[in-house]
């Protein structure tokens, strides 16, 4: 009863907004093909704000999965909602909710908190999905309520979720998750928002038994400061290897590090300043300090076997604009580990492997790339900076004897004219499908995003109705 007042409300705000809204260039607008001249790649999209309005962003938990089905979660900032958990089924192009509030699938829907994102990974594993919640609300009180992140489980076949529960209480997930596919271990990043755990604290890297539930500290890596790891890559030994995202915190001692957790002698080992040094697509070294001091993955994903894996790191890890491969049986401390597969640009959490090609997303002009956060732009007002956010989808192959040249599919474009403000989730299949989750151009308030505005009021929180809306959309690249 608690969702259905909360959308009843929202629902009703959005309707009068609409009746009185007066912005020109938002209602009845569809920015299209007309505004922008160039290769166009057209996407089918479907607008989650008709669902539910308080869905306001996505990052990661997006998966292609074995079943040939997409599965991905839609976010929130909301004290009063949590995130939604959907699938796509690229056969007969059907979107389907499978659950509006994963706060209720955690049995919190009492709570005075929201399990309001799906911001990790979905990893597979014997026909079950596995993610993790975090939270919502990041304002001081929020934070102070917050009764921590769970990780769950989705059995596919049934359509059964499984809740193994907070992994630390009062801690969130931010963000990564991976699976031990031998050992039958899930891996998930543990860390502190509440600032009287980030002070006598830090963060922790535990492990989750899928068969008994059982969950284990494996360490501690930071002091008295929270941090994040966006991916994990679990080897064929069971290895998790892992970095500490440095864009906004600075950790004493890790100017480039990289973390494995050995199962076989069960400690974290730390490889310092391993990273590779940045280098620009056109083969410039990165020397800016700041940069070369925050190196860490900004996305990783094993190849088949586990033996390897891609990365990448990006202006948001350091500036390198290479694909990688990481190698853990050469030589790590020198060097030989890391091997440079292709020059493709900055990229971040907008990227998916898929068969042979890695997929992403990228500003047309890559000088934008650098110097842009589309999370920032994606709030500017368009009918001020205009409707001319110019987001591409390009890919790349990962063959190492292969033709490493870049393919622009072109601008991303719906079938109704909408471009996209922002891609921060993106998966693919091996059929070329590429599916994506962000904040787009609205063409009408029925799909715009009720945010909640971090501005303090004294005893209040304003809620708003935002120029975006967030879609699920999918590019036949193989058409």
């Amino acid at each position: 009863m608690k969702s259905i007042r909360t959308r009843m409300t929202v629902i009703a705000l959005s309707m009068l907004l609409i009746l009185f809204s007066v912005l020109p260039g938002i209602n009845g607008q569809k920015p299209g093909t007309a505004r922008h001249e160039g290769k166009i790649c057209h996407v089918t999209s479907f607008a989650m704000n008709r669902i539910c309005k308080e869905w306001d962003g996505q990052w990661e938990g997006i998966k292609a999965a074995s079943d040939g089905n997409c599965y991905f979660g839609t976010s929130t900032h909301s004290r009063g909602h949590g995130a939604g958990f959907h699938m796509y089924n690229p056969e007969t192009r059907e979107h389907t909710m499978i659950a509006e509030d994963m706060t209720l699938i955690c049995g919190e829907e009492n709570t005075e908190t929201q399990q309001g994102k799906i911001h990790s990974p979905i990893v597979e594993l014997d026909g079950w999905l596995y993610f993790t919640t975090h939270l919502s609300n990041y304002w001081p009180e929020g934070i102070a309520l917050y009764t921590g992140a769970h990780v769950l489980g989705y059995e596919m076949a049934t359509g059964k979720f499984r809740d193994f529960g907070i992994v630390k209480p009062r801690y969130s997930i931010y963000s990564a998750i991976n699976v031990d596919p031998e050992r039958k271990v899930l891996y998930v990043f543990v860390a502190p928002f509440y600032d009287e755990l980030i002070k006598n604290d830090g963060v922790h890297l535990y492990s989750v038994d899928i068969a008994s539930g059982e969950k284990r500290d494996l360490g501690q890596l930071t002091h008295g400061q929270t941090g994040a790891s966006f991916w994990f890559y679990v080897d064929n030994r069971g290895r998790c290897w892992f970095t500490l995202w440095k864009e906004h915190i600075s950790y004493e001692n890790d100017p480039g590090n990289l973390y494995c957790y050995n199962p076989e002698e069960d400690r974290i080992i730390t490889y310092k300043d391993v990273l590779p040094k940045g280098e620009l697509i056109d083969g410039t070294p990165v020397t800016d300090e700041k940069l070369l001091n925050s190196r860490s993955w900004t996305w990783a994903e094993a190849l088949p076997g586990r033996e390897k894996c891609l990365f990448t790191m990006g202006w948001w890890g350091g500036g390198d604009e290479r694909l990688w491969i990481f190698d853990p049986s050469k030589n790590i401390e020198k060097g030989k580990a890391f091997q440079p597969v292709a020059h493709i640009g900055s990229t971040f959490l907008e990227t998916a492997l898929g068969g042979d090609r890695l997929y992403f997303v990228q500003y047309n002009d890559l000088e934008d790339q650098r110097t842009l956060s589309a999370e920032v732009k994606r709030d500017e007002d368009p009918d001020i900076v205009g409707y001319n956010t110019n987001l591409h989808l390009r890919s790349v192959s990962i063959d190492p004897k292969g033709d490493h040249t870049i393919t622009d599919y072109g601008k991303i474009v719906d079938q109704d004219g909408r471009a996209p403000r922002m891609i921060n989730s993106l998966a693919a299949d091996e059929k070329g499908r590429v599916y994506m989750m962000g904040s787009w151009y609205i063409s009408s308030f029925k799909d715009a995003s009720m945010q909640i505005l971090f501005t303090e009021y004294p005893g209040k929180r304003i809620y708003k109705l935002v120029k975006r809306g967030e879609f699920f959309a999918v590019a036949e690249t193989k058409e």
